[in-house]
């Protein structure tokens, strides 16, 4: 079996859906008065209204972590962590998304390139 989506709450949809579309320029393929369903590099994320925040980190592979990273703050999104190299192979960067979800910027390093 492979992953096919996964379901985050969110207290309130509209602002997340919004900051998804003004952020990171998704739209929903799907949305009604309680879900928005998202499309993120081949993995579906389905935002459900609900009585609490999801916390959860979504990783974005990158090419130019600096350059995503610096994009997605013109964009109006906050930092938590700016791009550095990591000890486990990685350049990455953290942005505070909607509701409790956190946004990485996962760039590898050493010449690999993410799938």
């Amino acid at each position: 079996m492979e992953v096919s989506h996964i379901h985050l709450t969110v207290r309130d949809l509209e602002a997340a859906v919004s900051w998804f579309r003004s952020v990171l320029e998704v739209t929903p393929g799907f949305r009604d008065e309680r879900m928005a369903e998202l499309e993120l590099g081949g993995l579906g994320v389905v935002l459900d209204e609900g009585p609490a925040d999801s916390q959860a980190t979504i990783a974005l592979a990158s090419n130019d972590c600096d350059a995503d990273y610096a994009r997605l703050l013109d964009r109006g999104a906050d930092t938590r962590e700016p791009p550095s190299d990591r000890p486990w192979g990685t350049r990455a960067a953290y942005l505070k998304g909607p509701a409790a979800i956190t946004i990485e910027i996962d760039q590898p390093l050493s010449g690999r390139s993410p799938d």
